[in-house]
């Protein structure tokens, strides 16, 4: 099973950021117009020259609103063995509800993606990466040791080319929980499916949540 742990948006963030995207970044289109433009453009490129097989760059296109996520730690492939040890290790985790807000975009060239980030990322965001990724080792699961970055990945196949958004998003995002995400290949595009989700709690006395009108609902 191709995993890994991170937060999820709630409806009304992935429509607010998708919003911002279509509004910030007009020229970028959906993943199927893209092929459809891309197969269009071949045909008419094969009918001029009829022994070419050049299709050209990729295109940045726009990934779905309902893969908007922030990844904790990237697992890759793990056993059945490992997902149990790890599904132990989760239950174990104890963190904090935050909030944060994405209010920055960048463009990495490596895996080639525009994304949005926060500018001020909360501490408890980061103490909860790495805590998942101690999860993730006791469970014998291989995970990255760079530093942590933590993004929305908004467009793929970017390039520097790709023109910079118009302006710059402003979603915040509200924190409860985290989730064992599955990575599943579809003829329609990646999706990534919960399969396994974890409250946070706050870490303090019931007197002290009923003085600041808190709940763990």
């Amino acid at each position: 099973m191709r995993s890994f742990i991170g937060l999820d948006l709630s409806a009304t963030e992935k429509l607010a950021l998708d919003s911002w995207r279509q509004q910030a970044l007009p020229e970028v289109m959906p993943r199927q117009w893209v092929k459809s433009e891309s197969t269009r453009s071949r045909k008419s490129t094969k009918a001029r020259y009829d022994n070419t097989n050049s299709q050209g760059p990729a295109q940045p296109y726009a990934v779905p609103a309902a893969n908007f996520h922030i990844t904790l730690s990237f697992l890759g492939e793990i056993n059945h063995r490992q997902h149990e040890a790890l599904v132990y290790e989760l239950d174990q985790l104890v963190s904090e509800p935050f909030s944060l807000t994405l209010d920055a975009t960048g463009l990495w060239n490596g895996p080639k993606i525009l994304f949005a980030s926060p500018t001020d990322a909360p501490k408890a965001l980061g103490e909860l990466a790495k805590l998942s990724r101690k999860a993730a080792r006791k469970a014998a699961i291989e995970v990255e040791s760079r530093e942590y970055k933590p993004h929305v990945t908004l467009v793929r196949k970017a390039t520097p080319s790709l023109p910079l958004p118009l302006y710059s998003p402003n979603v915040d995002v509200h924190v409860s929980a985290f989730h064992l995400f599955e990575s599943v290949s579809t003829p329609q595009g990646v999706v990534y499916p919960i399969r396994q989700s974890w409250p946070l709690k706050h870490n303090m006395s019931v007197r002290e949540k009923l003085r600041r009108g808190i709940t763990d609902e």
